[in-house]
């Protein structure tokens, strides 16, 4: 449900952006330039700490993305490849590598413009994926999972070549959530784990979260 509404958002935005307005001037009426368009790709290193059912533990990995621009709206394809499992400190620890694949929608909410040769783009992010954990000895879990992040990006624009285009590259920082469902864990029951006024049995919503620092580029 959640890519269907990402996938009708696109559409309406580049309908919109498409769409000539026509505003009045001396001579009669002019042509309003369309948004600017362009790909922007990105690499990245992920580092936090991963969520899965009770294994929780520091978390590192490697992100990429694709995504295509108009104006301030970005629609973006997402590839995250990450530690999951329990802290090296606890006895008979759970580990395993986690794959994601999402889409997102993404707003710039402050930018120094899309003419501008130094550019820094202050944005946030909504979106949703796809999730595979493999546990190193022997399981799998595939869920869905929704995405929230909010960064910044730094880079350089080069000056816009004959067919008016521009070249973009930089660094990226950002804090990213990935947000899902837990597993059904058998056995458990319910319990205080602190001062409480009624027992219940442990949350099943998994929240992990991880920094983002990266290049970006684009043209």
């Amino acid at each position: 449900m959640t890519t269907k509404l990402l996938a009708a958002a696109l559409l309406t935005i580049s309908t919109t952006a498409s769409a000539q307005t026509l505003v009045a001037t001396d001579g009669g009426y002019a042509t309003e330039p369309r948004a600017p368009r362009f790909v922007d790709a990105r690499l990245g290193m992920l580092l936090g700490g991963s969520d899965v059912g009770d294994a929780d533990g520091f978390s590192a990995g490697v992100s990429g993305a694709v995504g295509y621009r108009i104006g301030d709206v970005t629609l973006r394809g997402l590839f995250d490849y990450y530690k999951v499992g329990d802290g090296a400190d606890e006895e008979l620890a759970r580990k395993g590598r986690a794959t994601r694949l999402g889409g997102a929608l993404r707003y710039s909410f402050a930018n120094t413009g899309h003419d501008a040769g130094a550019a820094v783009d202050f944005w946030g992010e909504l979106g949703a994926g796809y999730e595979h954990v493999a546990w190193r000895h022997g399981g799998i879990l595939d869920r869905p999972s929704g995405e929230l992040a909010v960064g910044v990006d730094i880079g350089r624009r080069s000056d816009r070549n004959p067919r008016g285009e521009q070249r973009e590259i930089g660094y990226f920082m950002a804090f990213r959530s990935l947000v899902a469902q837990g597993p059904e864990m058998d056995g458990v029951m319910a319990t205080c784990g602190g001062p409480c006024s009624e027992a219940t049995k442990p949350p099943r919503t998994d929240v992990s979260m991880f920094f983002e620092l990266g290049v970006h580029w684009g043209r």
